[in-house]
């Protein structure tokens, strides 16, 4: 499984203005053109996966436009799979994976999605999301080998600490946003040692008129024996 981090930050490295606020105010300040980089990437991956903040804030299709390929199934972890009835994931046509935990207190929901066609759940881990399993699923079930990963600070935060990130995609603006509150690329705990941390190596970059498109992929080290 490959799974690429795909962001639009602040120089700061900000992914949204307030807290609890929608990251795509900042799409306001994309080009057309950084819009077609996104959607050229969701074109080349098997699915795509968002927070369920992300639902009840931006309700998105994250489908594919401007033709430039096909639209990935949409993977939505959830440990209390409150999910807004009415929300486009659930209502319109395209494929739909759940992730969630077996303690999870809307069994009834959960039973309730898995009979509406193209949406399916699946169950990794008791109290927390089991990652590893859930991608594992993701490829032998559901023949998904690729993920653009399109989430917040917590959820990225998750699979960094799981060591699950192979790539990461940064489309930096020329903007300085602050406060301690607003939501950082990568939030949660956090590493608190040296030898903890997650190594990444520069890649590539692409500098435009509105952004900067700054590339890194994992650095896996020699264990030694």
């Amino acid at each position: 499984m490959k799974v690429s981090m795909v962001s639009q930050i602040s120089i700061d490295g900000k992914i949204t203005l307030g807290k609890g606020n929608s990251s795509k105010m900042l799409f306001e300040l994309l080009t057309e053109q950084d819009m077609r980089y996104i959607h050229g990437i969701r074109g080349q991956v098997d699915g795509i996966i968002v927070g369920m903040n992300t639902i009840r804030t931006d309700n998105p299709t994250l489908t594919c436009r401007y033709d430039m390929g096909s639209d990935p199934v949409r993977i939505i972890p959830s440990k209390s799979m409150q999910v807004p009835k009415d929300s486009n994931i659930l209502t319109d046509v395209t494929k739909t994976i759940f992730i969630t935990i077996s303690s999870s207190p809307n069994a009834e929901i959960i039973e309730q999605i898995e009979k509406i066609p193209n949406k399916s759940v699946i169950v990794c881990g008791e109290d927390e999301i089991n990652f590893h399993k859930a991608f594992k699923i993701l490829e032998e079930k559901f023949d998904i080998h690729s993920i653009m990963l399109e989430g917040g600070g917590k959820i990225n935060w998750s699979l960094i600490e799981e060591d699950l990130i192979d790539e990461i995609i940064v489309m930096q603006l020329p903007i300085i946003i602050g406060g301690g509150e607003n939501t950082s690329l990568v939030d949660g705990n956090g590493f608190t040692d040296l030898k903890s941390i997650s190594k990444f190596k520069f890649s590539g970059m692409e500098i435009r008129d509105n952004i900067s498109i700054l590339k890194y992929v994992k650095v896996h080290e020699k264990k030694i024996a």
